[in-house]
């Protein structure tokens, strides 16, 4: 019987990997087994593609960001050689259908694969395959549950679950709007339960949810809408979200908590950063800070994110209703100098998050800017031509040409040897042992059991060491090659970590900013107490 075998590619191994990649469990659930068994999966951020898994027969399925293009394309070859039949899809291949083509995929699967996967499976069974499959974007009640029961759980710190698809904003540097849409797409409440269920029976206590933008319809951004029926649509899906957190909190166990990701527009909704925390017990959230600028918020098209000390206290007010905040920060945008970059280290090292990360800007291909910079660059010399951006891409396909993403581009106030150094620095000083000290002593962690500020202490390590390239939103660790020191600090995070907080023997609380009152209260982080 032929096999199916899907592949992550990634472009170094730890054996071990923070968050699970949705995508290969959810096309493993979409696989019919009636036809090839259950498939085979290979996540190279644990362990690196066999070839000889390979049959001449057997289908093989890679996903492919434009960040992990190069070993996406190396497990191709090797399946091809192996007398594979070879399908693509993924973000990037959504946004190039025609690239996987012509580096020998047999076919290409666009937009969503949840519906599409079982037919594209029969179709290569029977001799039929397509060369292009179009997913689209698929209605959120249609949005396929994961096989849960093909994962490890040993050899992840965090599974995910999808609760809503696409995003309202659009963000000059972000693709998910304009490959996922900008209308949110609510999943089926029974869908989401049952996931978060099965993942706490295989022993997760804490979980991503891997969405977007969890907050795609606060009170703050219904009120900047200017199209009434876009209003009335964000108005229903903030009641079908509240209504779900309720259904959530009621069906699910209260010891599985969450990370995900936000806008600071959720402080403008009371009630619904209440159940974020108390309902879906997110204790950590990525924020888009992106500038600390007014200048470098509209050069990323999101002028409606708070500036400067606005962005240190809407970080610290997140906070201080329980969720801990890992910052994002790009840095590189049209108005960047070194300058500016240094005074958002500084905002930044003020903000008292509780992680921070600071990403070099790329044109990422699908978003606003790589196409008006590539209209730029093939205009530039046109009569009359005004490009729209002084940042100018050096290269195209860069994404094959691995290297330094400072040198991707032509930056418009400052070198890439300047951006590199200002931003080294950003990471350096966050991550500092006395910043880190602080924030234990003083900061976030003040407060918390010893065990908690140890765990904490090695998270920061661990963070600067495995994520300083690219930031957690890629999906894989990206750097090329992970030393000894990096593996065992990992390793004695996650050691710490699952006896501390997925057997729950220790309780995190963070301290409320009221002023100096010596009654003030306590939000508690991860309950007390034996499961």
């Amino acid at each position: 019987m032929p096999k199916v075998i899907l592949v992550n590619p990634s472009n170094s191994t730890t054996g071990y990997s923070f968050i699970t990649p949705r995508w290969l469990f959810v096309i493993a659930g979409a696989t019919p087994s009636d036809l090839v068994g259950d498939p085979v999966l290979v996540d190279e951020t644990l362990e690196k593609f066999n070839p000889d898994l390979v049959q001449a027969g057997d289908i093989v399925g890679i996903g492919l960001n434009s960040n992990n293009c190069v070993p996406g394309y190396r497990v191709l070859r090797a399946a091809k050689s192996r007398g594979a039949t070879v399908v693509v899809g993924g973000i990037h291949p959504t946004i190039f259908p025609d690239e996987p083509l012509e580096m020998g995929a047999d076919a290409v699967v666009t937009g969503n694969g949840d519906v599409l996967w079982s037919q594209v499976v029969r179709d290569a069974l029977q001799g039929r395959l397509q060369r292009s499959y179009a997913g689209g974007r698929v209605p959120g009640d249609s949005l396929r549950p994961a096989r849960w029961d093909l994962l490890d759980p040993a050899r992840y710190l965090m599974a995910s679950i999808q609760t809503v698809a696409g995003c309202p904003e659009n963000c000059s540097f972000c693709s998910v709007w304009v490959t996922d849409g900008r209308r949110p797409r609510q999943r089926l409440t029974d869908a989401i339960i049952e996931e978060a269920n099965e993942l706490y029976d295989l022993g997760f206590r804490y979980i991503l949810l891997a969405d977007d933008n969890f907050n795609p319809a606060t009170l703050g951004r219904i009120a900047r809408e200017t199209s009434p029926q876009t209003r009335r649509e964000l108005e229903r899906v903030r009641e079908e979200r509240l209504r779900f957190f309720d259904e959530y909190d009621r069906r699910v166990p209260k010891n599985l908590f969450a990370f995900t990701q936000m806008t600071s527009e959720v402080v403008s909704d009371d009630e619904y950063l209440a159940a974020m925390y108390h309902k879906m017990r997110v204790r950590t959230a990525l924020m888009g800070v992106e500038s600390f600028t007014e200048e470098g918020l509209k050069s990323a098209n999101k002028q409606w994110n708070p500036v400067g000390q606005r962005m240190i206290e809407t970080i610290q007010k997140v906070q201080d209703r329980g969720i801990l905040v890992l910052s994002s920060v790009i840095c590189g945008l049209e108005s960047d100098t070194v300058e500016t970059i240094r005074t958002m280290r500084r905002f930044l090292v003020e903000s008292g998050s509780c992680l921070a990360q600071v990403c070099v800007y790329n044109p990422y291909p699908g978003t606003k800017d790589f196409h008006e910079m590539m209209g730029d660059r093939r205009n530039r010399d046109q009569p009359g031509y005004v490009p729209k951006h002084r940042t100018q891409i050096l290269r195209e396909r860069f994404w094959l040409d691995p290297g330094k993403r400072a040198y991707v581009v032509r930056y418009a106030n400052i070198s890439s040897e300047d951006l590199l150094a200002e931003r080294q620095k950003c990471w350096d000083e966050f991550y500092s042992f006395r910043q880190i000290y602080r924030r234990v002593s003083q900061g976030v962690a003040r407060s918390w059991p010893v065990a908690g500020k140890i765990t904490y202490a090695l998270l920061n390590l661990v963070y600067k060491r495995v994520y300083a390239e690219h930031g957690i939103s890629a999906d894989s660790v990206q750097q090329k090659r992970v030393g000894l020191v990096t593996r065992l600090l990992i390793r004695a995070c996650v050691g710490v970590y699952s006896h501390f907080f997925r057997h729950k023997k220790v309780g995190f609380r963070v301290e409320r900013e009221r002023g100096a009152s010596a009654g003030a209260p306590l939000v508690t982080i991860a309950g007390r107490g034996p499961e």
